[in-house]
């Protein structure tokens, strides 16, 4: 008898073991999980911090080109020397604005997305350099400058969407 009583206890403690470390199991696994959940937000956070922190950088400094290119689609450029003081200005912004981008840095919390940050960060360096371009012509066109914006902004958005986060136009952000 005592021996069953020995044996009955063991398999008891040996279920009891077994039971508890399977709830561990399960405790760390929902820890797991939630922390997965918690990177992934903090991910979509920095991601939205920095996208913003981009369109801010650039409308710092590209204010009297956005004026440039407001009063050349209303048709309401002014003439002469005005109208050279106008493009001197558009065209000094928009090297402030390269500058500007130029220096913006990835977050480390973003390396797994840094090839396609960077690759959108340099369409936008280059559309800056093709507006001043286009401001030492006579008639300026910013139409290649604007797809070459459109690349960035369709690779900024399909970082954005694979995170979880609403596309965006950066473009019509910083055009204001």
């Amino acid at each position: 008898m005592k021996k069953i009583t020995i044996l009955g206890l063991s398999a008891a403690l040996l279920l009891a073991a077994c039971g508890t470390e399977q709830s561990t199991d399960t405790a760390e696994t929902a820890s797991g999980s939630a922390t997965m959940e918690s990177g992934k937000e903090s991910i979509k956070s920095q991601l939205m911090q920095f996208y913003l922190s981009v369109s801010k950088d650039i409308n710092k400094e590209d204010a009297h080109l956005n004026d440039f290119e407001i009063a050349q689609a209303e048709s309401t450029l002014p003439k002469g020397a005005e109208l050279s003081e106008m493009k001197e200005k558009a065209s000094a912004s928009a090297e402030q604005a390269k500058q500007a981008v130029e220096a913006i840095e990835v977050p480390e919390s973003l390396s797994g997305h840094q090839e396609e940050i960077e690759g959108a960060l340099a369409s936008i360096v280059q559309s800056y350099e093709m507006k001043a371009e286009e401001l030492d012509t006579e008639a300026p066109d910013f139409q290649a400058a604007a797809d070459k914006f459109a690349e960035a902004d369709a690779a900024l958005n399909e970082v954005l969407e694979e995170n979880g986060l609403i596309a965006s136009n950066l473009y019509s952000e910083v055009s204001q």
